[in-house]
């Protein structure tokens, strides 16, 4: 059955993000079908320094097709300072993909890997 499979984040970024102070629902992607898929923006303790806030996105990474996409979602960090300066901190948590996944597994969440 041809349908859209939402993946999500690796069991690390899952891991890292239990410490958000808040989250909220994000526009993300769409499906096969032209749903809707939804992400998270993940609202971390601010590090200390200058700054003001630091929050997280969910964003897709890959999208891989397997009787429809599969969504392979990543992190992408923010940092916002006390001057207002909006700092681009980079992706994290990404899927890696790996060729050498057996046994059938298209991914392996637990060590973020996945081959299709």
């Amino acid at each position: 059955m041809r349908t859209t499979q939402y993946i999500g984040l690796t069991n690390d970024a899952l891991e890292y993000v239990k410490n958000a102070i808040r989250t909220e629902t994000i526009p993300l992607t769409f499906g096969m079908f032209d749903e809707e898929v939804k992400g998270t923006r993940y609202h971390m303790p601010v590090p200390s320094g200058p700054n003001t806030e630091y929050w997280v996105d969910e964003i897709v990474q890959a999208e891989p097709w397997s009787s429809g996409p599969m969504i392979f979602t990543c992190l992408q960090a923010h940092l916002k300072k006390e001057c207002g300066q909006l700092c681009d901190m980079g992706r994290c948590f990404e899927w890696v993909l790996n060729p050498t996944i057996k046994n059938g597994q298209e991914y392996d969440p637990i060590k973020g890997h996945y081959y299709l």
